[in-house]
Formats: structure tokens, C-alpha cells, sequence
């Protein structure tokens, strides 16, 4: 049966990567596809990212959320809601219980949550109460978790007995949003771009993330696909080589490098992309004018085309680019 070529995307690369926020654009897609895509990863990342929250707070004499915290300003309600919006990052992904010993009068912050046992706190200007007199004792459950999981609903156990159970917001990803636009392919006009944005509170950052999210969905879609499709098998791998090809022959002005950085490596004779990703970071480590956060930006910049450093390429594809081996 003949093949019809099905457009898939050939520039994917974030236009603003930072430790919170990033903004990737992807295109060309078929039509429709670029919804497709957008709303699958957005539901991939709000619910698959693990992370760590307050599962359960107890408080020196105080029985059930209806009690008042002695010397406390607010009600005990309004300090669990406070506690809800704590962003705590666990490395170990390990549930861990926190002591505090406060004295008053005094404003009580995040920052004043105590980093033991890899435990780092993500928003430290969070309000948690005020102090009015006298001693406040509190201990906090910190669980790991997926997703939402309002107070009833923790597992049975994980609630230390007497404590107050919290509405616990596990997930690291604050907000996903994406946008759809027309894109240009050649004469054809009716193409999509995709346009995602992620916001993280600073536990995992957007492009781990959704290569966590892309990873789960395309683990769920392997299990939908029929054994032995070897039709489709072949085009995904010509398609693959054609873009690889493509890739390969970019020349260094069109990555998202600063020109300092590109005229640095066309000055050591790297001017295509297959230059670059023969290169080691040793290798660049030695071309002059060119510092870390260039070869940052460079391994970002291969990346984004499914490429890295030190990368071996086929010397059939060298030579269709008038490239030999390794430079």
C-alpha cells in the first residue's frame, strides 16, 4: 500500500527556558494534531509529576481544626490553608515529619520551616501565622504524591494519629497552558504550531517535566500500537533520517545562540550543526572566546533537534553534507 506522508513537527525549541518558566514552540503539525498534542501533555503534566507537600499538621494542645492554636493570631483553619501552600521540595522522595519550636511575638514564614534531611523549602516568603505571646509547638507531616488529594482522602496510615489532616497539592507544576496558531510549511498554509508554557514551583523544572510527561504518554501509546507494523516502522525511521539530515545541515546562525558564541566556533571552523555535535564539551572546553554558559546554551540548542555533544553520525550522512568524520 502506498504512503502518505504525514507532516510531523521539525522546529521544536524553547523560547524562554528558565528554572520556573518555560515557553516551547513546536511546528509544523497536520491540522488538529497541534490540539492533540498540546492537550495531552497538559493533562500528562498536571497529574503524572511527582513532588512533596504537607500531608498532616499537629499543633501543641490542639485536638481538631475547631480548636484555637494558643497565641496564635489566626484560626487554626486559616494556618492549615497557609501550610496547604507550603512548596517543599524532597529529593529523596521520601515522606518526611518536620519539628518547629517557635516563640513570640513574631511573624512565622516558610523560611522558617527547618531544611533537615535534604528537605528544601521553594517559596520561603510564604506567610504561615503571627506570633501574638508565648511558645508554639508544631510538628508537619511532609508526603510524596501525585496530583490533588483533599484531607479525607490521604491513605490510611499516612496521618499521624491525632494530627490534622491537610489538603495536600503533591504536584510540582503549577500552571500549563498552550495556544494553537496558523504555521507555513513551503506553499502550504494550513499547518499548526503549538505553543506550551509551564510554571513549576522550582522542584522540577520545565523541560524535565514534559520530558517526564512526553515519556508516560508515549509509554501509554506503545501499548496501543499493534506488534509488527512494519509499514509504519519503516516510514517513522525514513522520516527520522530525513529529519536527522536536515538537522545535521543546519548552519549555526539558525540555533538560538548569541552571535559571540557563533562566530567563537566558526572561528575554530565549526559551521554547520554536524560540526557541533561531532564536538565533546572537552572539545569546546579549547575554542577561544567561548565560557560555560555558552556551551550551556549549545547543549540546549542541540537538544531542542534531538541531538547532543560527542554524538557519532553515520558516515553515509557525513557524506551527503560533504562532511567526513569527526573534526
Amino acid at each position: 500500500m502506498p504512503r502518505i506522508a504525514f507532516q510531523k513537527p521539525k522546529k521544536i525549541e524553547w523560547e524562554i527556558l528558565t528554572d520556573r518558566y518555560g515557553r516551547q514552540v513546536a511546528e509544523p503539525f497536520e491540522k488538529g494534531y497541534a490540539l492533540t498534542v498540546g492537550h495531552s501533555l497538559r493533562r500528562a503534566l498536571l497529574s503524572i509529576i511527582p513532588g512533596a507537600a504537607v500531608t498532616w499538621a499537629k499543633f501543641d494542645g490542639v485536638a481538631s481544626a475547631d480548636d484555637k492554636i494558643p497565641g496564635v493570631k489566626e484560626s487554626t483553619t486559616e494556618v492549615l490553608l497557609n501550610l496547604k501552600k507550603l512548596a517543599i521540595q524532597v529529593p529523596s522522595l521520601t515522606p518526611k515529619v518536620i519539628r518547629m519550636e517557635l516563640t513570640g511575638p513574631r511573624e512565622v514564614t516558610a523560611a522558617d520551616v527547618p531544611e533537615v534531611d535534604g528537605i528544601e523549602v521553594l517559596n520561603p516568603e510564604l506567610r504561615l501565622f503571627a506570633i501574638a505571646s508565648g511558645r508554639v509547638g508544631l510538628e508537619m507531616g511532609v508526603g510524596i504524591g501525585r496530583g490533588y488529594v483533599a484531607a479525607d482522602a490521604h491513605p490510611r496510615g499516612t496521618v499521624r494519629p491525632g494530627a490534622i489532616a491537610v489538603d495536600s497539592a503533591f504536584s510540582p507544576i503549577l500552571r500549563v497552558a498552550y495556544n494553537v496558531e496558523m504555521s507555513r510549511l513551503g506553499k502550504i498554509t494550513d499547518y499548526e504550531k503549538l505553543i506550551l508554557e509551564i510554571w513549576t514551583n522550582g522542584a522540577v523544572s520545565p523541560d524535565e517535566a514534559l520530558v517526564r510527561a512526553a515519556g508516560h504518554l508515549k509509554q501509554h501509546f506503545t501499548l496501543l500500537a499493534p506488534a509488527g507494523a512494519r509499514e509504519d516502522e519503516t516510514e517513522a525511521a525514513e522520516s527520522g533520517e530525513d529529519f536527522l539530515r536536515e538537522a545535521l545541515a543546519k548552519p549555526l546562525e539558525d540555533l538560538p545562540l548569541p552571535a559571540r558564541a557563533v562566530n567563537a566556533l566558526k572561528n575554530a571552523e565549526i559551521t554547520i550543526v554536524a560540526d557541533l555535535a561531532q564536538k565533546t564539551e572537552a572539545d569546546l572546553e579549547q575554542v577561544k572566546n567561548l565560557g560555560d554558559k555558552s556551551i550551556e546554551e549549545i547543549k540546549t540548542a542541540l537538544a531542542s533537534l534531538g541531538l547532543s555533544l560527542g554524538m557519532r553520525i553515520d558516515p553515509a550522512v557525513l557524506g551527503a553534507l560533504n562532511r567526513g568524520g569527526a573534526r
